[in-house]
C-alpha cells in the first residue's frame, strides 16, 4: 500500500499484527485512532476531525473533567482573552463580545459529529473554518461581520502579547458588504405611529420621550433618574448631567442639557427613586433588556423596522437640518469625532443646498 501523504499520521502494528493508524498534530497532542480505511471519504472526514481535536466518537480527546477549562480549547482561549483583556473594555463593550463569541463557540458546523465550537482544539482552526462560521449568518451581514471582527481581535490577542498561537485563521477572511447606513433613522410618521399606539402614561411611551428628548443611547436611557437632575442657577431651569457608558473611545463623556419640557411634563410627579423607566416590579432594566423590551413595543406598534437607537439618530438629523453645528452635535449626543458629528451636518446641508439649487434648473 503506498504511504499516506498526510503530516501528523503514523501506523504502527499491535500485538496481533494488526496496522493501526494514529494522528498527533504535534508532540504535546494526544494521538487519535484513525479507523477508517485509506482512501475513502470517511478516513478523510475522520483526519479532519483529528486534526481539530475531534474523536471519532464526538469526544475531545482530554484529560480534565471540565472540557471548558481544558486549556487548548476554544472555549478555554475564551475564558483566557476575556479574563485578561476585559478589564480594559467598556462593559458594553466587553458583554457584546461575550456574546458573539459565546455564540460562535456554541456552533457545530465544523463538526460532522456536532461537537460544539468551545470543545474543539483552538490550534486546529483555519481560514476555512471562519469562513464557514461567517457563513452561518450569511443572511444576517451585520452579525457575521461581528463574527469575523471578534475572531479576528481574539486571535490577533492570542498571536501577539498572550503568546498563545502562531495563526490568525480570521486573517484574510473577507466581511459581507452591509449597509453603511446601520440602524434604521426613525421618520416622523413612525414617530407618530409609535405614540399613537403607546399612549401617555405607559412605559413605552414614557421610554420614547427619553430617547427623543435627550438623543440618549439605550445603555444611558436604562440609569437615567431622578439623580441626574438638577436646576441650573443661572437660567433656573430644569437640567440633566449623566455620564456617557460608552462613545467611540470607549471612555465616559459627560452630557449636560436642559430637560425639554415634553419630557419634564411627563416625569413630574413620578414616584421613582432610582431610574425613570422600571420593570414591572419596580427594578432597574438592565441594558440589554430595555433594548429588547423597546424591540417588543416597536413590534407592537407596527414597526418591527425600528429599534431604539433610529431615534437617536434621527435626533441628530432634525437637529442639523435646523441649524445645529458640528460641535454642538457632539456636545449633545456624546461623540469625540468630529467626522461623527460632520456626517449630519453634511447632510443637513446637502438637503438645503438641493432645495436652494432645484429652481436654477429652469432657464428664465
Amino acid at each position: 500500500m503506498a504511504p499516506i501523504k498526510i503530516r501528523g499520521i503514523h501506523t504502527e502494528r499491535d500485538r496481533h499484527g494488526k496496522i493501526r493508524r494514529y494522528f498527533r498534530k504535534d508532540r504535546k497532542s494526544h494521538r487519535i485512532r484513525l479507523r477508517g480505511e485509506p482512501g475513502t471519504q470517511a478516513f478523510l472526514d475522520e483526519v479532519a476531525r483529528a486534526q481539530l481535536g475531534l474523536t471519532k466518537t464526538n469526544e475531545k480527546a482530554k484529560s480534565r473533567k471540565s472540557i471548558l477549562k481544558t486549556q487548548g480549547t476554544f472555549g478555554w482561549l475564551i475564558e483566557e482573552y476575556l479574563s485578561r483583556v476585559g478589564s480594559t473594555l467598556a462593559k458594553s463593550t466587553r458583554d457584546q463580545k461575550r456574546r458573539v463569541l459565546t455564540t460562535i463557540s456554541d456552533e457545530t458546523c465544523l463538526s460532522t459529529s456536532e461537537t460544539p465550537l468551545r470543545d474543539i482544539d483552538y490550534m486546529g482552526l483555519r481560514k476555512a473554518h471562519i469562513t464557514k462560521l461567517r457563513d452561518q449568518k450569511a443572511d444576517k451581514p451585520e452579525a457575521a461581520n461581528h463574527r469575523v471582527k471578534a475572531l479576528s481581535a481574539l486571535f490577533e490577542w492570542a498571536c501577539g502579547e498572550a503568546g498563545l498561537s502562531k495563526l490568525n485563521p480570521a486573517h484574510g477572511v473577507k466581511k459581507f458588504k452591509a449597509s453603511k447606513s446601520g440602524h434604521h433613522t426613525w421618520t416622523h410618521d413612525e414617530m407618530e405611529q409609535f405614540v399613537a399606539h403607546h399612549k401617555p402614561g405607559s412605559r413605552a411611551h414614557l421610554c420614547f420621550l427619553i430617547i427623543r428628548c435627550t438623543g440618549l443611547r439605550i445603555s444611558d436611557v436604562s440609569r437615567l433618574g431622578p439623580k441626574h437632575l438638577y436646576c441650573d442657577p443661572e437660567t433656573e431651569l430644569q437640567h440633566f448631567k449623566i455620564a456617557t457608558k460608552k462613545n467611540e473611545n470607549n471612555t465616559s463623556t459627560v452630557i449636560d442639557m436642559p430637560m425639554l419640557p415634553p419630557l419634564a411634563a411627563a416625569i413630574k410627579g413620578l414616584d421613582h427613586q432610582a431610574t425613570f423607566i422600571e420593570t414591572q416590579w419596580g427594578k432597574q432594566y438592565s441594558i440589554k433588556g430595555l433594548g429588547n423590551r423597546f424591540s417588543d413595543w416597536c413590534n407592537q406598534a407596527g414597526l418591527p423596522h425600528c429599534a431604539a437607537h433610529g431615534i437617536r439618530k434621527a435626533d441628530a438629523v432634525i437637529a442639523a437640518e435646523q441649524g445645529a453645528t458640528a460641535h454642538e452635535l457632539m456636545s449633545m449626543f456624546g461623540w469625540e469625532k468630529l467626522s461623527t458629528a460632520e456626517i449630519y451636518t453634511r447632510k443637513a446641508d446637502n438637503k438645503k443646498l438641493s432645495r436652494t439649487g432645484s429652481s436654477k434648473l429652469l432657464r428664465k
